[in-house]
């Protein structure tokens, strides 16, 4: 992974679902995992992790774990990028929103490592968009 110039500028998303279910250590140490794979750090922020159904018994059956995190190399005042993993009892999704850009087919391939079969996988890149011929250096002037 490699600064760039663009930083905060647009947004890079990947929402995946994997088969089966992991205990929440199993998710801890994946997430850790994940977020050294794309090149980022935790900056000593704890995941926020929520266990449903709740007290009034809403919510499901499951857990829901929060993960913010920055880029290495850059001090920045918000955290604009996360993970989050919602964990059902027959499967769980992994949410990446990052201002660092990554590769998608790469990181679902060590998300298979980590955790086993994706069953789905989406992902997207919010912001500017480029016309046809036209280059991120273009779009700055």
């Amino acid at each position: 992974m490699t600064t760039q110039s663009d930083f905060g500028c647009r947004t890079w998303n990947l929402d995946c679902m994997v088969e089966g279910s992991r205990s929440l250590q199993e998710i801890l140490d994946g997430r850790l995992r994940l977020v050294n794979y794309l090149g980022m750090d935790m900056a000593g922020m704890a995941p926020d992790v929520r266990t449903f159904p709740l007290p009034d018994g809403r919510g499901g059956e499951g857990v829901t774990i929060m993960q913010p995190f920055v880029e290495r190399l850059i001090c920045q005042p918000l955290t604009t990028s996360f993970m989050i993993f919602d964990v059902w009892p027959e499967h769980f999704t992994i949410t990446i929103k990052s201002c660092m850009r990554f590769s998608a087919d790469a990181v679902c391939i060590e998300i298979s490592r980590v955790f086993g079969r994706i069953i789905d996988c989406h992902n997207w890149t919010l912001g500017p968009v480029a016309r046809a011929g036209e280059t991120d250096n273009d779009k700055k002037k």
